[in-house]
Order: structure tokens, then sequence, then C-alpha cells
């Protein structure tokens, strides 16, 4: 089972190597096509970095570690008054080994941590294998759009 620890803030490998694998979910999500093509590294980069730092955002990036390996990642954060994720992503051959579920239980965890009551995402709505993860904790579709879908669940309070 892979160990789930959070980022290095001070490594640029493993923020780099999120910031590459954003651009891979967004190209498994929209296609290859478009999904290369929507946001530069250089904002992706910079994007890893508003998520750890405190005074742009209160977030996290969860990593996923089989041996030397990181074989995936989950980015969290508070909006709008809940926990959000920004975005998960698994290697393909790591996959169906519950490190998603594992990023699911994780997340939640720091969301109540920071007093947060419900969990929410956004996805496109042909992204079934999320869509189908998230369903198996409880999560709901609460608003649909022609692309998006947004997934919710009360997640309860800090014990």
């Amino acid at each position: 089972m892979a160990e789930i620890r959070p980022i290095n803030p001070n490594s640029p490998e493993e923020i780099n190597l999120v910031a590459e694998r954003m651009r891979l979910t967004l190209m498994e999500v929209v296609n290859d096509d478009e999904g290369s093509k929507m946001y530069s590294m250089e904002w992706l980069v910079d994007r890893v970095r508003f998520h750890l730092d405190p005074t742009q955002c209160d977030g996290a990036i969860f990593l996923a570690v089989e041996g030397e390996a990181i074989v995936g990642h989950t980015i969290v954060r508070i909006e709008s008054g809940e926990g959000y994720f920004s975005t998960f992503y698994v290697v393909p051959e790591a996959r169906r080994q519950s490190i998603a579920s594992e990023f699911v239980r994780v997340g939640e965890a720091w969301m109540r941590d920071r007093g947060m009551t419900a969990a929410r995402t956004n996805t496109a709505k042909d992204n079934t294998k999320l869509q189908n993860l998230l369903f198996g904790f409880g999560y709901k579709i609460d608003v649909k759009s022609d692309t998006m879908v947004s997934l919710t669940r009360q997640i309860g309070s800090k014990p």
C-alpha cells in the first residue's frame, strides 16, 4: 500500500511533478489535445505553489509514495466555506489499489480538522471514474452544466 504524505514544499522536483500530472489529469478528463493546451506549465507550477502558500490559500497537497516513486497526488483547499478537492491523479499502473480512496479519506480528514462540514469537487460530466469513486463515499451530484458536474457530501465535523 502506498504511503500518503504531504508534499515537500521545498522540493522543486515534487512541485514540478505535481504540475506535470495536473496536465495529465486534464488530458485524461478533457482530451489529449485540449487538455495539453489549457494551461502553460508555468501556470500549473504557480498553481501548485499557490496551494502551498498560506498567505494565498488554506490548502494542502498530499502525495502517494510507493518505495521511491510518487504514484499520485490530490490537492485540497478551503473554498467558499467548504472543503474542496482540486484534483486527483494516480499513475495508471498504480490504479485500482485504493490510492484514490485513501486520498478522499485523508483529504476529508484535513477538511474536518479545519472545521469544514462539507466537501466538494467539480469535474467533467464524462469523468465517470472520479464520479463513481466519490459516489462510493456518498457524494451526490448537486450542480450540472453541459460539460461539468459538482459533487458534494456532508463530512461531519471535527470529533
